[in-house]
């Protein structure tokens, strides 16, 4: 029994060693890197900016209203299409009727008060004349022929301001009749009614500021997009730099435009200064409505045939890399190098490479050991577990 027993213990002690020998040699074999690699190819490069901003109609009109009063029709509403010249709604007219009737009766009056005073001045005038005629011959005292020619001279006076007082009835009433036409509204231009701000029955007063009724986009399918960018990629901007963006409408769908103008007076916002940036864009199938949110890219410059490589891969370190090797590389590095891995005999390898144009995917690199075709290491990961992908590394060389 005893001698059974020790076979068994060192049965199982055999199979403990086997087992703890096999798990450390998978695990070795588990941490054998696997590279991931991308073949340097020619390309086209764009780099670009990429901003925010609010689509709209390239010209906005608000059309309000020149008088007070009350809203008695409104003939068109949101999305409306109008023509230039089209009646859009009426404010009531009763009280600027009114207001002309009794215009043109002030009119008449002062008109008649006219008449009135020329004869009266027409028969002062023979009674001056007379009385002078008197007055030379001895016939009348001298005070009498002064008195007549005071009232002669009042009544010419009298005579210009009753006359006066037409033209300021005339002016009155052509101010009236001008404000009759007022209360009715019409579109200035042609276009799509975007916004009303004004019901039937609705008073507004426009004594201090006129009121904003309608807001009517000139065209829809002309549009622009409105954004900002700041000072530091203003210098790449110019006007007719191609530019294309999307909306959260249609996310998969690239609209595209180009730069119309760059606004010279900057907007500071916590320190930052920005200039608005205009994009201009043909909207003929009417995806687009005011007020969509764009996210454009300004395409700034172009590099065609350029031998680009994956941002990774200048992010990318070997994982346990010689620290002597990776300080070796910093020194040498210079602004506008950067450093990509090779594979030579299975192992990575460094080469120093001048960097050219670039955006958020791609960067051209030049070195005579990179040509087409070369394979450059972009990641590495472990046999069946992630290993630290060069996304998530610290560090990378470019300068």
């Amino acid at each position: 029994m005893k001698k059974n027993k020790k076979i068994i213990i060192i049965i199982v002690a055999i199979l403990i060693i086997i087992s703890v020998i096999s798990y450390f040699i998978t695990e070795s074999g588990g941490r054998k890197s696997v590279y991931e690699l991308y073949t340097v190819k020619p390309m086209t490069i764009q780099k670009y900016v990429i901003t925010s901003g609010t689509a709209n109609p390239i010209h906005t009109i608000n059309v309000g209203a020149q008088v007070s009063g009350t809203f008695s029709k409104l003939l068109v509403w949101y999305n409306s299409i109008v023509k230039k010249g089209q009646l859009l709604a009426e404010i009531n007219p009763t009280p600027f009727i009114q207001r002309i009737d009794q215009d043109k009766a002030n009119l008449e009056s002062a008109r008649a008060n006219v008449l009135k005073q020329k004869a009266l001045l027409s028969y002062d005038k023979l009674t001056y004349i007379r009385d002078k005629k008197l007055w030379k011959e001895n016939l009348i005292a001298h005070s009498t022929e002064q008195s007549a020619h005071s009232i002669y001279r009042q009544d010419i006076a009298q005579l210009k301001f009753l006359e006066n007082a037409v033209n300021a009835s005339k002016a009155q009433l052509g101010i009236d009749e001008t404000n009759l036409s007022y209360t009715k509204i019409y579109s200035p231009v042609s276009g799509i009614i975007i916004n009303v701000s004004v019901v039937v029955g609705q008073t507004v007063a426009s004594s201090f500021q006129t009121p904003s009724l309608f807001t009517i986009g000139e065209s829809l399918t002309k549009m622009a997009v409105y954004t900002t960018t700041n000072e530091a990629d203003l210098s790449g901007i110019k006007k007719g730099d191609k530019a294309s963006f999307t909306v959260y409408a249609y996310p998969n769908k690239t609209f595209w435009g180009y730069v119309h103008n760059i606004r010279i007076n900057p907007t500071t916002v916590s320190g930052v200064v920005s200039y608005n940036v205009t994009i201009y864009f043909n909207n003929k199938k009417g995806l687009i409505l005011p007020g969509m949110t764009a996210i454009p890219k300004i395409y700034i410059s172009e590099k065609k045939d350029a031998l680009g490589v994956p941002n990774s891969a200048l992010r990318f370190i070997p994982l346990n890399e010689n620290k002597g090797v990776l300080g070796n590389l910093s020194k040498k590095l210079t602004a506008g190098y950067g450093v990509v891995w090779v594979l030579k005999n299975k192992k990575p390898v460094p080469l120093i490479v001048k960097l050219g144009i670039n955006n958020d995917s791609y960067t051209q690199v030049t070195s005579k050991d990179i040509k087409t075709g070369t394979e450059v290491i972009t990641g590495s990961r472990s046999d069946n577990r992630a290993a630290g992908m060069a996304g998530r590394r610290r560090g990378g060389f470019f300068f």
